[in-house]
């Protein structure tokens, strides 16, 4: 009730207003106060973040990023804000089984673009994402 009561308030000083500068077309005051309906609802409060971050920072490199097929590249991810233990997703971006490890090898046989992608989920159910491009191109 006491957050709604200051917009209430406004909407009644505002028609008091408009009352006073044309009093002679004024209607009465209660037709222009505002209903429930029209009054904006207060931002929500938050009493304290449930965790100190939303998402974890995941950071990849990809060695070598580019070469001839196959091009066999050693992934490495480094993640931070993270509360063990962690869960793995990569997608190589060539059509493969996604793997789960953090560090994983994978050999691309193909001529092509391709964006590896890595999600990683935490025991809090918080998780992050990032990806790396790799070129893979006849010489």
């Amino acid at each position: 009730m006491s957050r709604i009561l200051p917009s209430m308030m406004i909407a009644i000083a505002m028609a008091t207003v408009l009352a006073a500068c044309t009093r002679e077309q004024a209607k009465p005051v209660t037709q222009a106060t505002a209903t429930p309906a029209s009054v904006a609802a207060p931002a929500p409060q938050v009493s304290g973040a449930a965790s100190d971050t939303d998402e974890l920072y995941v950071d990849l490199d990809a060695d070598p990023d580019e070469g001839a097929p196959p091009l066999t590249v050693k992934f490495t991810s480094t993640i931070e804000d993270a509360t063990p233990p962690l869960s793995y997703k990569w997608d190589f971006g060539d059509g493969s089984a996604p793997g789960t490890e953090a560090n994983p090898t994978h050999a691309y046989q193909k001529a092509g673009e391709y964006t590896a992608t890595l999600s990683v989920k935490d025991s809090k159910g918080i998780s992050g994402s990032e990806d790396v491009d790799i070129l893979v191109e006849e010489e």
